[in-house]
């Protein structure tokens, strides 16, 4: 914690250097920015421009000198009233080509470093939240095998909606697919690189149908609980993740609550509710239909890379929605396409079950082969009973397979 009698010494500290600010002219001509001048971006990795405090725009602000407006001159940002740059009551310069000089800007860069050092600083105003778009990528490219699809849509998708100053309704992913092709891997990613703790985060939520709503005899107490829930963590944060795992168990009943989230809003409904909430729904839905799709592709001499959303896309919705035996395919969010996009995970094949296996490996610390890699592989049952090409269980039980392997 800061020390009480520090307060007037980072005040005056911070005074100073703003002042600094307006007392040197540039060495650059009039309107040319300084030689290591940065386009506009947050002093901490992850942040996103919208969503800093009010309280803390101004001091942090202070910190990116003229660097907050990329593409004017350095005299366009000074003369301009709203430049938090001047938010302390200074006068503005006089002249253009006025600038935050090296010395003073490095000075305030070392007195940021060492204030974050104990205090938390967090541009979102909310230190739970990463956003760290990078590792996601870095996560999808890497950790992530045979799901081209799903790396261009996830990626794109979350962060547009993340980006968007003010949205006018939630973002709703459906995650389709047979199982161990990725789902739970994708969301549980998300939930890392958008939150500080991930799945334990106080703005992430999980529910398993099976689990959580397991009695079609208790949704009206089911549909409470679950508005209040809902509730409860847009309260405490205002960017939620909200996973729902075996969405094809849900009852209509429970997709129902979720109908108004959804819901595009007129800007000057002030409804208390976060500005940015996502839900996903993982389902084993439909994966056959998938997995005929890719077949029929490849067999007719389409790459696996070159298979797209168009392809895809038409055959899944239609049979989502002709599927009778399911809630989820007859709810409101179905019907009134309040889902905004349909997200399919390719079934997998021996080369990736492979990859999946040395990972495995790896995050276990252990020393293989590619002989070992093999046999592991081979140990899945793959399908249709003629090609032999897709594994039935995806990736999933490969790391109970290797403690088999290694006993």
């Amino acid at each position: 914690q800061t020390p009480p009698n520090w307060s007037p010494t980072i005040s005056f500290l911070f005074l100073f250097v703003d002042s600094v600010a307006v007392s040197f002219p540039s060495a650059e001509e009039p309107g040319q920015p300084w030689p290591d001048r940065h386009p506009a971006a947050p002093v901490f990795p992850g942040a996103r421009g919208p969503t800093v405090g009010r309280a803390r725009a101004g001091r942090w602000d202070l910190s990116s000198g003229c660097r907050s407006a990329p593409d004017e001159s350095c005299g366009k940002v000074a003369a301009s009233p709203s430049h938090t740059g001047w938010s302390l009551g200074l006068t503005a310069p006089p002249f253009p080509g006025w600038c935050l000089p090296l010395l003073g800007q490095r000075y305030l860069d070392l007195l940021t470093t060492w204030y974050c050092s104990f205090r938390d600083c967090c541009p979102s105003g909310d230190c739970r939240i990463s956003n760290n778009f990078t590792g996601l990528e870095w996560d999808l490219n890497v950790r992530l095998h045979g799901q081209h699809l799903v790396r261009q849509l996830v990626l794109s998708t979350v962060r547009g909606y993340l980006e968007t100053p003010q949205p006018d309704k939630a973002l709703a992913l459906s995650f389709h697919g047979w199982s161990g092709t990725g789902k739970n891997f994708v969301a549980r990613m998300l939930a890392e690189n958008l939150y500080r703790d991930g799945l334990r985060s106080d703005c992430v939520r999980m529910f398993i149908a099976t689990i959580h709503f397991p009695h079609s005899k208790y949704v009206d107490l089911y549909k409470e609980q679950l508005k209040g829930q809902i509730r409860e963590t847009q309260q405490l944060c205002h960017q939620t993740l909200f996973i729902f795992d075996e969405a094809e168990k849900l009852h209509p009943g429970l997709l129902e609550v979720l109908g108004p989230h959804l819901e595009r809003r007129a800007p000057e409904d002030d409804r208390a509710e976060s500005p940015w909430t996502i839900f996903l729904f993982l389902s084993n839905l439909r994966g056959d239909i998938i997995n005929e799709v890719v077949l029929k592709l490849l067999k007719d001499g389409w790459s696996r890379e070159e298979i797209t959303m168009e392809h895809l896309e038409p055959h899944l919705q239609a049979e989502i929605v002709e599927t009778i035996d399911n809630g989820f395919g007859h709810s409101r969010l179905v019907r009134e396409n309040l889902i905004d996009c349909f997200i399919p995970f390719l079934p997998l094949e021996y080369r990736h079950v492979r990859l999946c296996a040395r990972d495995a490996f790896l995050s276990q610390e252990l020393l293989y082969t590619e002989e070992t890699l093999d046999e592991i592989a081979q140990m899945m049952v793959y399908v249709p009973k003629e090609e032999q090409l897709f594994s039935s269980q995806g990736c999933k039980s490969i790391s109970q397979r290797i403690n088999y392997f290694l006993s």
